[in-house]
């Protein structure tokens, strides 16, 4: 792939995310995006290309929750599941509209563009979790259930944020700081 085809990937891929938090509606804007045809050739590309972003922001939401070191691994998982369907829910929507009935992991046929990411996805849930090794064959059975418990709670990061007053640059804290190196 040259760096062109890259970067218009990545341009329609963001574009799509945008559209999909602005509609919440859980459709692939295919007719919108003008570049998308060019750039993935089908809506099925577009629509691994969305669940890897899923996937990657939620690896990175997991290992920020499991630093924390948390006592129940699963429940850091689950609470960073939350977190980052709460921050993509149009794009939570849409992975959700596309993945097929009956899209769990002893589905007997492929239901959709994205079983096989889905499974991957269970399969990191339940591995993070502490409940079954990636190679596993019951973990993405337990990374499904991991999933489903993750959903019956709904986070709102919609509620106003406490703003701390701004720093000033000579605070005592900064001060002793200071002291302290010196």
């Amino acid at each position: 792939m040259t760096w062109d085809a890259f970067h218009r990937r990545e341009a329609v891929t963001q574009a799509a995310m945008e559209l999909a938090e602005q509609r919440r509606d859980g459709a692939l804007a295919w007719a919108e995006l003008p570049e998308a045809e060019a750039a993935f050739g089908s809506q099925e590309r577009l629509l691994q290309a969305l669940q890897m972003r899923w996937h990657t922001r939620l690896a990175g939401a997991i290992e920020h929750e499991l630093t924390k070191e948390p006592v129940d691994l699963e429940a850091g998982v689950v609470h960073a599941w939350r977190r980052c369907a709460a921050r993509m829910p149009g794009l939570r929507a849409l992975l959700d509209a596309h993945a097929g009935p009956a899209a769990g992991p002893d589905a007997g046929i492929d239901t959709g563009p994205l079983r096989t990411a889905r499974r991957k996805e269970w399969m990191l849930l339940a591995s993070a979790s502490g409940v079954a090794a990636l190679d596993d064959p019951a973990a993405a059975t337990l990374g499904e259930r991991i999933e489903r418990r993750a959903r019956s709670v709904v986070v709102d990061t919609a509620q106003p944020t406490i703003k701390h007053p701004a720093h000033r640059g000579n605070s005592l804290l900064r001060r002793i700081r200071h002291a302290l190196a010196a």
